[in-house]
């Protein structure tokens, strides 16, 4: 039995606690089941563009895959709610904010194609929409939960990388995201890329602070709180080092495995938000093996006055390629690049940076062939003679030579009852021309440098 929370927003179907997507048809999993059939499945917006099937539904809307006809190519749709579009207010500002977005020539950009409302005689007329790129492929979100919640450092500055180049693209055309969260984060697969990146909802974001009540109604407050900066939460205006913010929290996630604040309650998570200092991503577990030089970053990131963060995202993303650097790391290894160059090896590049413990096996390997092969005595008396000769070695160096020694003789020992067997064997034959003499056994000296008489 799902949880209320767990029902598909397309067919009603019911999934365990934990399950985001309904396999059937992939919509999202809400708290409520359909009611009735969707009324804009089959318009026509502009004479050519053709919804099909909802895909997503979110606070602000729902998306939905379509058609468009004069250029033979699949389309997203996100058809706003109607508490938004019925603002005035809101809807000059979407307009105004779809425009901006629609400048944002980046490879990790979604790109919008259009905007409009929906015109009379069709369902939610007035109702404000966007035409934009279709992304197939899946949130960050999923991919973190399909993750057990984190990922491999590899693979979270893979991702994150490109969203500071994203996001920095904005922030120099003077937009700033405001909503940035793992939802709003795509990834898919492009060329040999599979975690090729995609910031979705530029523009959009703006709306926040323009109406509060209409803001607090449609969930945005609650979404968000997890990834708010603490100016946001305050309500003051927000710049730049607000989406510093927001990436830093996505980038702690993505390696500890939670947000550097929890909690039920928006109104909590606001509150530690802005009174809290947030745990230091190497106390955590799940991240304590992040170095401390990428750890410093996200958690300056993280400060609460803005002006101690990194002033944009592209600051950000040059702080986190320098500590990786410093971290003995490869970032040039994450970012995507031609097929014909090579792919990359990122994993190969991400070495253990912190020291690890040496242990001398060589000794206890050699000490258990010993064991298992016993030799004379007098072999490991003639080295320690010789060794006495050239001074008193230290105690772990005089354990080493003489586990080094019965390794050797051990490996002679089983060669020589190796060449003795083939000797037999070569011996068998009738025909005079096929026997060969057995090869001889070396000294023992000629391999261990004059260690010791031969041993039978």
């Amino acid at each position: 039995m799902g949880s209320p929370s767990s029902i598909c927003t397309i067919c009603g179907a019911r999934y365990e606690a934990g399950a985001l997507f309904c396999p059937r048809d992939g919509a999202p999993l809400g708290a409520a089941a359909p009611k009735g059939a969707d009324p804009f499945l089959g318009i026509e917006l502009l004479g050519q563009i053709r919804i099909e099937q909802l895909i997503g539904i979110g606070s602000m809307g729902r998306v939905y895959r379509a058609f468009q006809a004069g250029v033979q190519r699949r389309v997203a749709v996100k058809i706003l709610h109607g508490e938004l579009s019925g603002d005035a207010t809101l809807v000059a500002r979407f307009h105004r904010e779809a425009q901006i977005a629609s400048l944002l020539l980046h490879p990790n950009v979604v790109q919008v194609f259009m905007a409009g409302q929906l015109p009379d005689g069709v369902p939610g007329a007035g109702a404000m929409y966007i035409v934009m790129e279709y992304l197939d492929g899946i949130s960050l979100r999923s991919a973190l939960a399909a993750a057990g919640g984190a990922l491999p450092l590899p693979r979270a500055l893979r991702i994150v990388l490109p969203i500071c180049e994203a996001l920095g693209e904005a922030h120099n055309q003077g937009v700033v995201h405001r909503d940035l969260k793992p939802e709003n984060v795509m990834l898919m697969r492009r060329g040999t890329e599979s975690d090729f990146v995609k910031v979705l909802d530029f523009g959009i974001a703006r709306l926040h602070g323009s109406n509060v009540a209409a803001v607090t109604q449609a969930g945005l407050i609650f979404g968000t709180a997890r990834y708010v900066s603490p100016e946001g939460a305050l309500g003051n205006p927000v710049g730049p080092p607000a989406d510093v913010y927001a990436i830093a929290t996505i980038l702690y996630q993505m390696l500890a495995g939670r947000t550097p604040f929890e909690g039920d309650s928006a109104v909590g998570l606001l509150a530690q938000q802005i009174n809290d200092a947030p745990p230091p991503i190497r106390s955590l577990s799940r991240a304590s093996y992040v170095p401390e030089a990428l750890a410093s970053v996200i958690m300056a990131s993280l400060a609460k006055r803005p002006e101690d963060r990194c002033p944009d995202a592209r600051s950000l993303g040059r702080a986190l390629a320098a500590a990786a650097r410093a971290s003995g790391l490869v970032p040039e290894e994450l970012v995507p690049r031609s097929a014909v160059l090579g792919a990359p090896a990122p994993h190969a590049a991400f070495t253990s940076v912190e020291r690890t413990k040496q242990q001398d096996f060589t000794a206890n390997v050699a000490q258990k062939i010993a064991a298992a092969n016993p030799i004379d005595d007098s072999a490991g008396q003639t080295v320690d003679n010789e060794a006495a000769d050239r001074g008193p070695p230290s105690g772990p160096a005089r354990k080493s030579s003489r586990g080094a020694l019965a390794f050797v003789i051990g490996c002679v020992v089983g060669g020589a009852a190796l060449a003795a067997l083939g000797a037999l064997r070569v011996s068998e034959p009738s025909s005079p021309e096929n026997v060969s003499a057995p090869p001889s056994i070396p000294e023992q000296g000629s391999l261990v440098h004059d260690a010791g008489p031969e041993v039978q």
